[in-house]
């Protein structure tokens, strides 16, 4: 997944995080941005494409440990495991910390979208082998229709929910223009 499309996916995980334990508006707000800087680019699980994690990379004689290491591209930085990991603690020591919610939301907003679209792998099942995921290609028609389509729906769906309108809302409308 390419991060034009990283970033609206973490903007409707963060706003989804929002609506699911129904923060005030400014929160919900400051959830989008949060949760759109770990879903792309090298502050979210892709800092394994940064120029200094590829120094660490060389330096580092990872490649022993097999399949080319933890420190390749979608190794460890890109296993389902980290944000566990991360859940179980925030969970037990900061529960109330909407804020680092938030950007948990967007980190595993991109290995969600990782594994849909990922043509040359997907996302690790271990700690960085056994990559499974749908195979979509990356920048293929399907990320671009949900890019241009489905995730914009989505944001604008999620951010009435979050402003408290009924989830349902487009469906009763949908009704209603259906019965007339």
């Amino acid at each position: 997944m390419n991060g034009p499309t990283h970033a609206l996916l973490g903007a409707c995980a963060g706003l989804a995080m929002a609506g699911a334990v129904t923060l005030p508006a400014w929160q919900a707000a400051a959830v989008v941005p949060l949760a759109m800087v770990t879903s792309a680019g090298h502050t979210s699980s892709d800092m394994d494409q940064s120029a200094w994690w590829r120094l660490l990379d060389r330096w580092l004689p990872d490649e022993a440990l097999g399949e080319s290491g933890p420190l390749r591209h979608r190794g460890i930085t890109h296993w389902w495991g980290l944000v566990v990991i991360a859940a179980v603690t925030l969970w037990m020591l900061t529960p109330g910390a909407w804020w680092a919610w938030a950007l948990l939301a967007g980190w595993t907003s991109h290995l969600v979208g990782d594994f849909v679209f990922g043509a040359n792998g997907g996302v690790p099942v271990m700690p960085w082998w056994g990559c499974v995921g749908c195979g979509l290609d990356v920048g293929g028609p399907s990320e671009t229709v949900t890019r241009a389509v489905v995730l914009p729906a989505v944001l604008v769906w999620l951010g009435a929910v979050a402003a408290g309108m009924d989830p349902w809302w487009p469906v009763e409308q949908a009704r209603n223009l259906a019965s007339r």
